[in-house]
């Protein structure tokens, strides 16, 4: 666990691979939710990899620092690995229950790899109000503008 706090710790430093490290930390999580009945104190484990993981959400409020990259590598780190990893069952039931699983994580990996293919490259959206603030937070008047992030005082994202 200690090399994945320094992994951490670099992961902050960095800007292009957080998408691909984001996935092999998703992967991560499948490898203790396939082992889960192998591992002495799984809880302990996943608990350890969800305070990372948030703390590294959290930080992907900075400026430069891209959230999007992020959840998505995430997402599809979770699904793929879910699908692509070997695992062990104890049984008929719960062999039928990872196979399950695995056409419902290709299936979605699919579906939400067309639906980025449509909103990056058929339809994009250039304007999204709420969106601006997933990738950086204004503390400051000048906080975000490195990021030609424009964010207006004032507006009502109530609608």
């Amino acid at each position: 666990m200690v090399i994945t706090f320094i992994h951490a710790i670099i992961w902050l430093f960095q800007a292009g691979p957080s998408g691909s490290q984001f996935g092999l930390l998703a992967c991560l999580f499948v490898d203790v939710i396939h082992n889960w009945r192998l591992i002495q104190n799984p809880g302990w484990a996943l608990g350890k990899l969800t305070i990372i993981t948030v703390l590294l959400f959290v930080l992907g409020f900075l400026p430069m620092i891209d959230n999007y990259a992020h959840v998505f590598g995430f997402l599809f780190g979770f699904m793929l690995s879910f699908a692509l990893l070997p695992y062990v069952t104890f049984g008929l039931v719960e062999e039928r229950g990872k196979v399950i699983g695995i056409v419902v994580c290709l299936v979605v990996c699919v579906c939400l790899l067309n639906v980025l293919i449509v909103l990056f490259y058929v339809s994009p959206i250039y304007s999204c109000t709420g969106c601006q603030f997933f990738n950086c937070i204004p503390f400051t008047n000048k906080f975000c503008r490195s990021m030609e992030v424009k964010i207006v005082r004032g507006e009502d994202f109530s609608t």
